[in-house]
């Protein structure tokens, strides 16, 4: 809880509350349940991280926000669905604060979507409206079936670069039906809004896409995004393969994630035609994925591959990796089947950096790891089942870390002996 007597500090600049690092966003504290009185006294803030609106009568309501024209860079306000009366909201007068660039507007977090109250929503968030020159925009957790028009629209916010939706199950669409995105887009993400409809065609200029839980014809729109750099598919529970046609033209993409796909059985053949631009590659949590023969063949510029919790996993072929001849990074953990002798290193000349964690199936490290001659880090975790490490791996060049991990006992006696190789820095012990 804040001082009730914050208001005191008149000439206060700089206020900031809580932030989530993973996500790079403020994410606000969540045992702060409301402001003091009087915050809208402050005249001088620049930097309010935080607002959270309550209801209860000691504490600021959203019109406090009128004051405060100075406010610049990034603001969250969590908590809307306390804002009794849109009226309120229209008082905050966001349209005048124009130093303000990121905005994130947050319904409650932790509830589930059918204990919040959406009679007033729509009219909320259309109040709320801020400057045109925003820049970033996340709604979370909205939960009326219709956005007001200025949400994303090029009229009202025509800088804006981010967009993000996220849990918002009931939203369908727009209050207009002629909104266009801003032309000069740049991120859009969407999760957990699958009933949502997203105007078409999408700007050009979107570099970043990442998308989860529905939106299935949007993932089959993103052929026409020919700047697109990064994809994100994450929730899609039912795709058993992506659509083979939107990748085709990706000709720019460089980064694809899948994610959660539990019925993806097998990536397209279509990734192969973006052998020159793909550079980083991860698949998490597919759990039906059994093979990675397809998709990977022919991918020369791959540089970083991770694959992990594929439960079904058994084989990485050769056939999946020969080519991978500009692969630098490669991490495999928690693939209970696959079988890591048949994971072909032979081919992977330009491998630095190798970790392996929670694959039972490893006893021995395989014979073809020699081939690497550029390695330099390798990480062993949770390989309960490797007892020992060949000799042959001293004769690495470039070897000069090695980390083993939580693994058998017997291997951690055996790598006692390895610390007193020069030029190799090991290190070798149990998590507690």
């Amino acid at each position: 809880m804040l001082p009730k007597n914050l208001s005191n500090v008149r000439k206060l600049r700089k206020l900031v509350i809580g932030r989530d690092y993973n996500n790079n966003i403020n994410s606000g504290d969540p045992k702060l349940t409301c402001m003091p009185l009087g915050i809208g006294e402050l005249t001088c803030l620049k930097n309010l991280s935080t607002f959270v609106v309550s209801r209860l009568s000691d504490s600021a309501g959203i019109q406090e926000l009128e004051k405060l024209d100075h406010l610049e860079g990034e603001l969250t306000i969590n908590g809307l669905q306390n804002v009794v009366d849109p009226r309120d909201a229209h008082k905050a007068n966001l349209r005048s604060k124009a130093k303000l660039l990121h905005l994130i507007l947050q319904w409650p977090v932790g509830k589930s979507d059918v204990e919040i109250e959406c009679n007033n929503s729509k009219e909320v968030l259309e109040a709320i409206q801020p400057h045109p020159n925003i820049k970033v925009l996340h709604i979370e957790r909205y939960p009326g079936a219709v956005l007001p028009g200025w949400v994303g629209s090029s009229t009202a916010l025509p800088k804006l670069t981010f967009l993000g939706f996220y849990h918002m199950p009931n939203v369908e669409g727009w209050s207009s039906e002629c909104l266009l995105l801003p032309s000069c887009l740049k991120s859009l993400q969407l999760y957990n809004c699958p009933k949502l409809k997203i105007p078409t065609p999408l700007p050009s200029s979107i570099t970043h896409l990442s998308l989860g839980k529905g939106n299935d014809p949007l993932l089959k729109s993103v052929e026409k995004l020919p700047n697109l750099f990064f994809l994100h598919i994450r929730g899609f529970d039912e795709m058993e393969t992506l659509p083979e046609a939107p990748l085709r033209n990706l000709t720019r993409l460089q980064e694809l994630i899948i994610m959660d796909c539990n019925k993806l059985k097998r990536l397209p053949t279509e990734l192969e035609n973006l052998s020159t631009t793909i550079r980083i590659l991860w698949i998490y949590k597919c759990g039906g994925l059994e093979s990675l023969t397809e998709g990977l063949r022919n991918l020369t510029s791959l540089k970083a591959l991770e694959v992990g919790y594929c439960q079904s996993l058994k084989s990485l072929s050769e056939s999946s990796l020969q080519h991978l001849t500009a692969l630098q990074k490669l991490r495999i953990w928690d693939c209970p089947e696959l079988e890591i002798m048949s994971v072909d290193f032979q081919h992977l000349i330009s491998l630095k950096d190798l970790k392996l964690h929670w694959l039972p199936q490893l006893t021995y490290l395989p014979e073809e790891i020699q081939h690497a001659r550029r390695l330099q880090t390798l990480e062993i975790k949770g390989c309960e089942n490797l007892r020992k490490l060949p000799e042959w791996l001293l004769e690495l060049p470039a070897l000069t870390s090695l980390r083993v991990i939580n693994c058998h006992p017997e291997l951690h006696r055996r790598c006692e002996d390895w610390n007193r190789i020069p030029n190799l820095r090991v290190e070798n012990f149990v998590e507690l």
